[in-house]
């Protein structure tokens, strides 16, 4: 990464110039290459993820971000809100060579739900000012814990299932909810159809970061995993952890209920790494199966037709998650 002065001056009089100087680090140049080199590009949609692997890598760069490899390979995790367009990626190998390539972001193919909500849970719908105030503060704590704590990654893809079962249930992944007619919720992992009492399992080793009963997701367990990712399952009957747990994969974490806002029982899993909001069944996956960086080449990428896929709406919906 390379040092750039910037610097802002203004006129003084009798042609003497008052200049100021800031130091700051270029994105740009984190992610430059080499000139000449062809560029290896992968196209990824909103909520998606990159690969690139072949390289050795030792560690990963984008969105202004350098974090680990995983089992020396790179993972490029897109926010399902990201700009759609070209994004620069680097990879640094195990000699401390960059590699610099691009992902091609297209917009997301979210879907749109509606959803009644029974008379039983219709302080969701005219929520009082006590419970937004109590779930304004709820989203301050659960913000503050995504991006995780760092250190090296405690897993490898895939990940592990977080039930014994897990049927395939509705893709509402990035979903804009309506809840009866009128309130507005982003759904930012997915729902699993798995019965009532069913065993939440951790996906991979790491530490408990929060446990909570919160007024949107009900009881819910967020887990470390290092390297950028944690994981979240919500609206739980009870929870078998504390805070500060060490977990191995596979470890109960609690059992499927319906806490919080929920229709009925069903597992609420989701993730973040980086602190993106990324499509957590895209990790429980062969990691083969994920765009793979140089697959396409620059010029390919430039030819390529405009997605047809529907924009995500502007306004950003009133909640999120839950």
């Amino acid at each position: 990464m390379e040092r750039v002065e910037r610097r802002q001056c203004r006129q003084l009089g009798a042609g003497a110039l008052l200049c100021v100087g800031a130091a700051f680090y270029s994105l740009a140049v984190l992610l430059a290459g080499p000139a000449g080199a062809a560029t290896p590009v992968a196209t990824v949609p909103q909520g998606g993820m990159a690969r690139w692997s072949g390289l050795a890598a030792k560690e990963c760069g984008i969105f202004g971000r350098r974090y680990p490899a995983v089992d020396a390979a790179c993972y490029y995790p897109i926010d399902l809100a990201a700009p759609p367009g070209r994004h620069q990626i680097a990879l640094w190998d195990q000699d401390g060579k960059r590699h610099v390539g691009y992902a091609q972001v297209e917009e997301g193919d979210f879907a749109e739900e509606e959803i009644e909500l029974p008379p039983e849970l219709r302080r969701y719908i005219d929520v009082s000012p006590e419970d937004a105030a109590r779930a304004a503060k709820e989203h301050g704590v659960v913000t503050k814990i995504l991006n995780g704590k760092g250190g090296p990654p405690r897993f490898s893809l895939p990940l592990g299932k977080p039930a014994a079962s897990l049927p395939k249930g509705d893709d509402n992944f990035g979903s804009t909810r309506t809840f009866n007619g009128k309130v507005k919720s982003l759904h930012t992992g997915r729902d699993y159809p798995v019965s009532l009492g069913t065993e939440v399992k951790a996906v991979a080793d790491g530490t408990v970061l929060l446990v909570v009963d919160h007024f949107f997701t009900g009881q819910a367990v967020y887990v470390d995993h290092g390297g950028g990712l944690v994981s979240m399952a919500f609206h739980l009957k009870s929870v078998a952890v504390k805070e500060g747990d060490e977990v191995k994969r596979g470890a109960a974490l609690g059992q499927v209920g319906s806490s919080g806002r929920a229709t009925g029982p069903h597992l609420h899993f989701g993730l973040r790494w980086q602190g993106k909001r990324i499509d957590p069944a895209l990790l429980l996956g062969a990691p083969t199966a994920l765009p793979g960086i140089g697959e396409q080449s620059g010029s390919e990428a430039k030819k390529a037709p405009p997605s047809k896929k529907k924009p995500k709406p502007t306004a950003k919906p009133a909640d999120d998650e839950g």
